[in-house]
């Protein structure tokens, strides 16, 4: 239970599955914030984009949803929410798409005394009318070491 924000390590893995058989792998690890509020867990870091400049993201998670917001080179709030779909609009240097995501596992685990945790999700996405890719984010954090 922490109502103060505190720096944490944050690393995220994600896999995209592309449905002609292309896999890609993204590794990142950044420093961050944490703070939970009542029920809401709140995560904050900034992710250097490749060529796309610095995008502000935040991980907002309650009981029900994980939501997804990044600001910067890259706008979007993608919403996931198990068993439904749900569509945004994702902003990108190169353009406007229409994103559709739908949740089929979302999981987070909460680490000791909340100074760690763990949120699983597995989706699957469609940009504009394209084929669906499925999409395998793994985001672990822990408080920095004093």
């Amino acid at each position: 239970m922490t109502n103060q924000a505190l720096t944490v390590d944050i690393t995220v893995d994600t896999e995209i599955k592309d449905p002609n058989g292309v896999d890609e792998w993204i590794q990142r690890e950044e420093k961050g914030s944490y703070v939970q509020r009542g029920g809401v867990h709140l995560l904050k870091y900034n992710e250097d984009m490749d060529g796309a400049g610095t995008v502000k993201t935040s991980m907002i998670i309650t009981d029900d949803k994980i939501t997804l917001k990044r600001e910067g080179a890259i706008k979007m709030h993608q919403v996931f929410r198990i068993g439904s779909s749900t569509e945004t609009v994702y902003r990108h240097p190169y353009g406007h798409f229409r994103m559709e995501t739908t949740t089929n596992r979302m999981e987070y685990i909460k680490g000791s005394e909340n100074r760690s945790g763990k949120i699983y999700l597995n989706y699957h996405v469609a940009l504009n009318d394209d084929e669906p890719r499925e999409h395998v984010l793994e985001l672990s954090f822990a408080e920095e070491d004093a």
